[in-house]
């Protein structure tokens, strides 16, 4: 096939707090940008620069700024531009795709939690969500799912999709940023928190915060349990339970459950290799990034028994019912009192990390963009 055009709305990787999507779009545009071959021409579709986010653009790859209008910038100014001059194919790494497109789209469906937690949701939300998946599942060419998990969501919620035009491509992990922890390391987080369990993301009602502050009253009756709690994001939908309930408890517990907010990219890797056990009993997850970055730093999980963490983190970690808070406690004592078990699944977890790389996903993603260009052009 002759050389081609892709278009790709890289705009989430320019927001300064980033979460899933956000890191999934800066991650995965590196690695399609690493697999290219050079003969491939790239348009990279952004509200600002991206020398902050994606580092260096190859030469073959134009860095688009459409900074203007700041609101519905995907379904006016992204429209206008791919109508008007379409590339060959054009990918949209979350779910909101332009509303006109004389390029065929491929889009990336993270996952359905709207759709089995509706109450977790602010009502607006719960427009957007149900609008925008729609309209992806309808218009788009092509669907790349993150996990089997989140393909089977679409299969069951949209019957109208086709498995055949959905292609499972797992996430990676940042091999540079995350790894176990040396014994010449300068220690920067035990030294303030002492042994900590740690939990790594946004803190709403959807992500079992308020399951997990009373797993961790409930573990801190082990009198041989002296960690803290840290739950590091930032506050969102439903945060004010967890204040109410965390205010609720002994003093003895609550001086130690430490929100230290957003953790920049800088500091998180860190934070997470000098934990003892990541935390991860969430109510839903499309992939669960996280699991894999705690693996590859060299500390187990204590997990979700439910939707795609199975598929991820297959036996390398302690997975619990994320609705029976005794269980995530005592998912936490055993990997604190059996170091045999501890030792088992950290090594475990390092063997599984590195079946997940972003040169595989690229990769993989670069096929499906170039086989969907090629198609359209028959």
């Amino acid at each position: 096939m002759d050389e081609i055009t892709i278009g790709i709305d890289v705009s989430k990787a320019t927001k300064k707090f980033k979460s899933g999507t956000e890191y999934y779009t800066q991650e995965i545009v590196q690695a399609i940008l690493a697999a290219s071959n050079g003969q491939d021409l790239f348009k990279l579709y952004t509200k600002s620069p991206l020398r902050h986010s994606l580092g260096v653009i190859p030469r073959n790859a134009e860095e688009k700024i459409m900074s203007l209008p700041p609101r519905l910038w995907t379904q006016l100014r992204l429209s206008w531009e791919v109508t008007v001059r379409p590339p060959d194919v054009l990918f949209i790494p979350a779910h909101t795709i332009p509303m006109s497109s004389r390029a065929p789209i491929v889009t990336t469906i993270h996952d359905l939690g709207f759709k089995h937690y509706p109450s977790l949701y602010p009502h607006h939300e719960l427009i957007y969500h149900n609008f925008s998946m729609s309209q992806a599942v309808k218009r788009a060419s092509h669907i790349i799912a993150i996990s089997e998990a989140t393909k089977k969501d679409i299969l069951k919620f949209y019957p109208r999709a086709r498995s055949s035009n959905i292609t499972v491509i797992h996430h990676g992990f940042n091999r540079n940023r995350y790894r176990p922890l040396k014994t010449s390391d300068r220690l920067v987080f035990q030294p303030k928190y002492g042994k900590y369990i740690l939990f790594v993301g946004r803190l709403e009602e959807k992500k079992n915060v308020c399951g997990m502050v009373k797993a961790f009253n409930l573990l801190r009756k082990e009198t041989s349990v002296q960690h803290k709690l840290v739950l590091a994001g930032r506050p969102r939908y439903g945060f004010d339970k967890v204040k109410e309930l965390i205010e609720s408890l002994p003093s003895a517990i609550k001086r130690d459950i430490v929100l230290p907010g957003y953790i920049d990219d800088a500091k998180l890797p860190v934070l997470l290799r000098e934990a003892d056990i990541f935390l991860f009993p969430t109510f839903f997850e499309g992939f669960g990034m996280p699991v894999l970055e705690a693996f590859a730093s060299g500390v187990p999980v204590v997990g979700s028994n439910t939707t795609s963490i199975p598929e991820v983190a297959g036996d390398a970690a302690v997975l619990i019912d994320p609705r029976k808070p005794l269980e995530i406690a005592s998912g936490c004592s055993r990997l604190i009192n059996k170091p045999d078990l501890r030792r088992r699944l950290v090594s475990l977890g390092l063997q599984r990390a590195r079946q997940f790389t972003w040169e595989k996903a690229g990769l993989e993603t670069l096929q499906v963009l170039i086989d969907t260009a090629y198609h359209a052009k028959k």
